[in-house]
């Protein structure tokens, strides 16, 4: 049967915190592939300028080395968004919508830019298949069951990627991307049975 799965975006986004109510996005960034793990394009949004008065934590500034003066000078959130469904209406394949991958994404991406575009009047389940998703995190917890955490660069380094410069979106996500094709060449090219049994339960199939 061929898998109505044709492209997978990895992503990533820096926020002004924790909350995806309370909070804003300040970066998108993209690196998508196809089933047969060719690389497309890869989108970067830029620093957007925070929208609606919503709460910034230096906390979470200070992680992602991101300044007022850049939030003060970003991008319309209103244009980002416009270029950025655009962007993903050209990854659907034929009907067969995207999926998402990435770190963490379930609980915390995912929240944060439904909760975007909905500001803006967008439908995210419009342009992406949301019923499947790739979290590395989920899947890390698996692989590595005494890993001594989950974090991304932990991950990474257990599978020799390199993070450079992590904690900015289009570099994490670049990282993460080599993350999930090793995933999912490890499931393609038939791991233990044991770990076939343990990876019978992600949420998406090929």
């Amino acid at each position: 049967m061929i898998s109505s799965i044709q492209n997978i975006i990895v992503f990533d986004l820096e926020t002004t915190g924790l909350k995806a109510d309370k909070n804003c996005i300040v970066e998108i960034a993209c690196c998508p592939f196809n089933q047969d793990l060719k690389d497309l394009q890869e989108y970067n949004s830029g620093i957007i300028k925070p929208y609606e008065d919503r709460e910034i934590s230096q906390g979470a500034l200070n992680a992602n080395g991101i300044t007022m003066q850049q939030l003060e000078n970003g991008l319309d959130s209103g244009t980002v968004v416009k270029e950025f469904v655009s962007y993903l209406s050209k990854l659907k394949a034929g009907r067969n919508k995207p999926i998402f991958a990435g770190h963490n994404i379930n609980k915390f991406d995912i929240p944060f830019l439904d909760d975007f575009l909905k500001f803006h009047k967008q439908d995210l389940s419009k342009y992406v298949n949301l019923d499947f998703t790739i979290d590395t995190m989920w899947w890390a917890r698996v692989k590595w069951k005494e890993s001594l955490n989950y974090k991304l660069g932990t991950c990474c380094a257990n599978e020799n990627i390199e993070l450079i410069d992590g904690h900015r979106a289009i570099n994490d996500t670049r990282a993460n991307k080599q993350l999930v094709k090793k995933f999912i060449q490890g499931l393609k090219s038939g791991s233990s049975e044991k770990e076939k049994e343990e990876y019978k339960r992600p949420v998406f199939q090929f």
